[in-house]
């Protein structure tokens, strides 16, 4: 299991995983049983209050950062100087990312109790102005939800430290340049092939045929009709408050990359980083969260999302209510909460390259 080393508050320090007997479940435990064990704890009166909606809260989330980010591009239309447009760079970037992680929710349907209106939001609020399909994220991210600690996970890559066990490697990842192709492959029309492909071979191999190119191709268009529509209108919003063409590249399209792709990349890495090779040998353990400062929160976990073994746990409950959710479980052996992204990296970074070991899991 893992152990806090005398912590009563449940929370387990970096570096301080130690494999022993899992839990005390029967046999060679996985990640599933794991968590079907604390659901089937939690009774329905909790349940039912994690649950609770509070729409206003939405609102008020998604016009804070549309605002934020329309005060960032007024002052750098206003100050024009190199000071100006590098604070709005990282205004509107972590104000992207913050939206990124509301369009998380819509995933999962929590970002509104009426689905036409929470697609709707998502579309046109979050994913067309961060040139992002919602179908396609909705259909890789509940995939990933399906067979997190499996080898099936679609983002098992993001997760393995097999193929990050060493200082150089593990360095390269937190660039974004490792993953940053596979990232964009997975959700594109090549990407989906892919996937259908390899779901098709597993069911009866030697059977893929008639799913060419033309059909992921038509529906990756005709489901970024947002993203061409938005794309226009910030063009035509930067340039009517008097900022020059290229602000668009720079204040826009760059923090995409830079606040919001890298830093999620890391964040779902620590979220359900085990400090064990092989990965099979970390599956069981990867119900990970973290309780960081603001300001990481702002760069790293925006809206929560800090909170991922929880979101695991119970997808259902909206982002707004898992703070709750984490102060009743937080005392929960089987969740590990970490106190810091950058504290994390920087003791696993010490302790690269781990050695192999040896597990009934593995």
């Amino acid at each position: 299991m893992l152990s806090s080393h005398g912590d009563n508050t449940g929370r387990v320090e970096a570096g301080e995983i130690e494999v022993v007997d899992f839990y005390g479940l029967p046999g060679e435990a996985t990640l599933g049983d794991v968590e079907q064990k604390i659901r089937a704890a939690i009774d329905k009166e909790r349940l039912r209050a994690w649950l609770q909606p509070h729409p206003w809260r939405v609102y008020r989330d998604l016009a804070f950062r549309w605002g934020t980010i329309g005060l960032a591009m007024f002052g750098a239309a206003h100050w024009q100087n190199w000071v100006a447009y590098l604070l709005a760079f990282f205004v509107i970037g972590f104000s992207q990312y913050g939206l990124f992680i509301l369009g998380h929710d819509a995933i999962h349907y929590t970002l509104h109790l009426n689905r036409k209106v929470n697609d709707l939001l998502a579309r046109w609020l979050i994913y067309g102005p961060l040139f992002m399909g919602l179908d396609d994220g909705r259909r890789n991210h509940l995939n990933h939800h399906r067979w997190v600690g499996t080898t099936n996970d679609p983002d098992r890559y993001l997760h393995s430290l097999a193929d990050k066990n060493s200082r150089l490697k593990l360095f390269f990842f937190c660039t974004g340049l490792a993953t940053f192709g596979k990232t964009v492959l997975k959700v594109s029309p090549f990407g989906k092939r892919q996937q259908h492909k390899t779901a098709t071979e597993k069911l009866a191999p030697g059977n893929f045929k008639g799913y060419g190119l033309s059909q992921p191709l038509t529906e990756y268009f005709s489901q970024r009709i947002s993203v061409f529509v938005m794309q226009i209108l910030l063009i035509v919003s930067f340039l009517a408050i008097g900022l020059p063409w290229w602000s668009y590249l720079v204040l826009w399209i760059a923090p995409i990359y830079f606040c919001v792709f890298l830093p999620d990349e890391v964040r779902a890495f620590c979220d359900h980083a085990v400090d064990l090779v092989p990965d099979t040998a970390a599956d069981p353990y990867r119900l990970v969260s973290f309780t960081p400062s603001w300001l990481e929160a702002t760069v790293f976990s925006p809206h929560n999302i800090n909170y991922h073994a929880e979101h695991h746990l119970f997808p259902a409950v909206p982002y707004y209510n898992l703070n709750q959710v984490h102060q009743d479980l937080r005392h929960n052996s089987h969740i590990t909460v970490k106190r810091s992204y950058v504290g994390y990296l920087v003791q696993l970074f010490a302790k690269l390259p781990l050695p192999t070991v040896c597990s009934s899991y593995s």
